[in-house]
């Protein structure tokens, strides 16, 4: 474990989590109710906003060479305050083109803090229990997630959507500073970052580009069947997101322990192959609370990723996981400029069940990668 880690604390790498956690789930929860409602937005609209959300994704391999200069508690941190400009923007938003533009900038600063976030604990962590201490900050976030929702349900009782996302975005802005000041340095002065592409990672970033392509169209879609074939309210809408955070508090430390006691490989196998049902039920199954039911189960098996940094981390050096993992995000979203805007047009023109069949098959191609994971990862990079 690389000295300079010691510095930073599993605490604030937590509240750094926490505080973006907050932020992402405002913009997630009212976005949908926000465009249509105020702007009516089309599905069109809305797979562009959110392929655009995404070039950001696209574009943080620049976090590695970031982190060749500035500290991954650095980038974290001005990655916060990002977020927060980015939610004030949104609330100031005076047309759909607009909105989409502030959703980049809030995107910007998501996407660049979780590689660095994520490399901050995985390199301060014991490699017997990389699933554990990544189940815990998964839990923490889902606490985050209920905070927000709570607070997103019980603001719009009282304030407008603008209202809303200048509170909680003025919130994040004011914390990012403060961490941008109060975080040091957490790596020794001796101590380098690279950032290169190797073989020895193709499985992760093939993995990490199968599951972005599904969670493209998960992000993109499924809350917004709800919304525009349901007529489902914010006020539901954020109610179902309550719910999602509070269960998940507790199942992403269940699938922490599970990738360290049963392995990366069934983890990642066990959880594609549950989704291959549920996104074909997306497809065929018209019933409201059916649909409600593998929306949450849809979101627990996201703590699958668990697994899958579990394993770049047993077969990756320090200095190369804070690139590889930028590497990891920049493969997760190179489908992502495409498929929300593919996926709106084939709603548009042949109905959404062509939508979700789509992901039906992508998820079964990624659990066929997954099966090629070691079973045994721990014993073979011990002699490396």
């Amino acid at each position: 474990m690389a000295l300079g880690i010691k510095r930073i604390s599993v605490f604030s790498i937590t509240l750094s989590s926490v505080v973006v956690w907050i932020g992402f789930y405002t913009w997630r929860i009212m976005f949908n109710n926000f465009a249509v409602e105020v702007f009516d937005a089309s599905p069109t609209d809305v797979g562009i906003i959110q392929a655009t959300r995404e070039i950001p994704g696209l574009l943080a391999f620049g976090v590695g060479a970031l982190a060749i200069y500035l500290t991954e508690s650095r980038i974290a941190a001005i990655s916060i305050v990002t977020i927060g400009v980015g939610l004030i923007l949104c609330g100031l938003a005076p047309s759909i083109v607009v909105l989409g533009v502030a959703t980049v900038i809030m995107s910007f600063g998501f996407h660049y803090f979780e590689p660095t976030n994520s490399s901050q604990l995985l390199m301060l962590s014991d490699r017997n229990e990389l699933g554990k201490v990544q189940g815990r900050l998964l839990s923490w976030e889902s606490f985050a997630g209920l905070v927000g929702a709570g607070s997103i349900l019980v603001l719009t009782l009282f304030v407008d959507y603008r209202v809303t996302f200048y509170i909680i975005g003025a919130l994040v802005v004011a914390i990012g500073l403060y961490l941008t000041l109060a975080l040091p340095s957490n790596r020794g002065k001796t101590e380098k970052r690279k950032i290169r592409l190797k073989k020895k990672y193709w499985l992760y970033y093939t993995l990490a580009f199968l599951r972005g392509c599904r969670r493209h169209i998960f992000t993109t879609f499924a809350i917004f069947l709800l919304v525009r074939n349901h007529e489902l309210s914010i006020t539901m809408i954020s109610g179902i997101m309550l719910a999602n955070s509070f269960v998940t508090i507790f199942t992403n430390r269940a699938l922490g322990s599970l990738s360290d006691r049963l392995g990366e490989r069934l983890l990642l196998v066990g959880s594609s192959f549950l989704l291959v049902f549920i996104f074909t039920g997306y497809a065929f199954i018209t019933s409201l609370p059916v649909l409600i039911g593998f929306y949450l189960v849809d979101n627990i098996l996201f703590g699958s990723s668990i697994a899958l940094k579990s394993y770049l981390r047993k077969i990756s050096t320090a200095e190369d996981l804070t690139g590889c993992l930028s590497f990891g995000m920049t493969a997760n979203h190179i489908t992502a400029v495409v498929i929300p805007v593919a996926g709106g047009i084939a709603w548009e023109m042949f109905g959404y069940e062509v939508t979700f069949i789509a992901g039906a098959a992508i998820v079964f191609i990624d659990m066929l990668f997954a099966l090629k994971i070691p079973g045994r990862i721990q014993e073979e990079t011990a002699s490396e």
